[in-house]
């Protein structure tokens, strides 16, 4: 039997998690990779007619692995500690491919409906968000893949092992689980950037922290997200087909 999740007594502290997220940010500024020609080859060579969508990929890609590493780093070299103990495993029960199914459903219809209300109130002209005009920009059937692997299988692998495996124990290590959900949350959404999109994206963090504290296992809201976005994304390909009718 696995041992259970301390998820409220971590042995990494919340400035190793803060200083995981401060490297990645420092790195993605510091290394120059607009500028390199590899780098705008191997985007052309994966997107020979969208070579913008090319470098979104593998700047999602190298922004996952990134995470990746830096925690793996700190949490295998400096603690020997396996990787359950951010949540890579199956936790409570054997259900969490069909819970994170389901659950994204669920938070897809939550964020969807609460943003329309929010949007009813301040009926402003929303711009898109940077990525959203990036996969708007995604026509064969071969970018919006692209479109899909970025969204749904990069950015969720990578969040959810951050915010929700490793920053929300250490942060909950100083403040208890419930605080911990919120505040975790709240910088979940402080970093889309998004002031009309807030408080749905708040929403959505808390939805995929309960989760994990309830699952025990970072599968399920890793699923969750990647079903969310995964909506999100076929929506917005879905509006964009309308249009060109």
């Amino acid at each position: 039997m696995e041992k259970r999740i301390e998820q409220n007594n971590p042995r990494w502290s919340i400035w190793e998690a803060l200083l995981v997220f401060g490297l990645v940010l420092c790195i993605k500024g510091i290394v120059p990779f607009q500028q390199m020609s590899w780098f705008n080859q191997v985007s052309e060579l994966i997107s020979p007619h969208n070579v913008l969508l090319g470098r979104v990929f593998w700047s999602s890609i190298f922004t996952a692995a990134l995470f990746f590493l830096l925690i793996g780093l700190i949490i295998k070299l400096k603690y020997r500690l396996s990787w359950s103990e951010v949540g890579l495993r199956t936790g409570r029960g054997k259900g969490w491919l069909t819970m994170g199914i389901g659950q994204g459903v669920l938070l897809f219809l939550l964020v969807t409906i609460v943003g329309a209300v929010i949007s009813s109130f301040f009926p402003y002209k929303v711009e898109e968000q940077p990525i959203a005009e990036v996969f708007n920009t995604a026509r064969s059937g071969w970018e919006r893949i692209l479109s899909f692997l970025i969204a749904a299988v990069a950015a969720p692998l990578s969040e959810e092992l951050y915010f929700r495996g490793f920053l929300y124990p250490a942060v909950g290590k100083l403040t208890g689980k419930i605080p911990a959900v919120f505040l975790t949350s709240l910088f979940f959404s402080f970093l889309h950037f998004d002031l009309l999109r807030f408080i749905p994206i708040t929403i959505g963090g808390i939805w995929l922290n309960m989760l994990y504290f309830k699952t025990e296992s970072l599968y399920t809201p890793i699923i969750a997200h990647s079903v969310w976005n995964a909506l999100m994304i076929l929506m917005l390909f879905l509006a964009q087909s309308l249009e060109l009718l």
